[in-house]
């Protein structure tokens, strides 16, 4: 079980965030911005994705948003 634990640590965790940190860079922050005004909880779940596993408080702070709508 823990050979799984450190597996995931190691190895899985850090190439999934850095797909999505890819993909987050393929628009400019300015278009971020419009797309999260547009749709708020694409925003937050945008939020959420980035957050989880570096900065706890963001994190619950990206679902509180989700969960509100995006209108926190």
């Amino acid at each position: 079980m823990s050979e799984r634990v450190e597996l995931w640590a190691v190895f899985i965790w850090p190439a999934i965030t850095g797909i999505f940190n890819v993909l987050f860079r393929t628009r400019t922050p300015e278009e971020w911005v419009e797309r999260g005004e547009k749709y708020p909880r694409f925003a937050a779940v945008t939020r959420l994705i980035r957050a989880i596993g570096w900065d706890p408080v963001k994190m619950v702070q990206a679902i509180g948003q989700f969960v509100a709508g995006g209108n926190q």
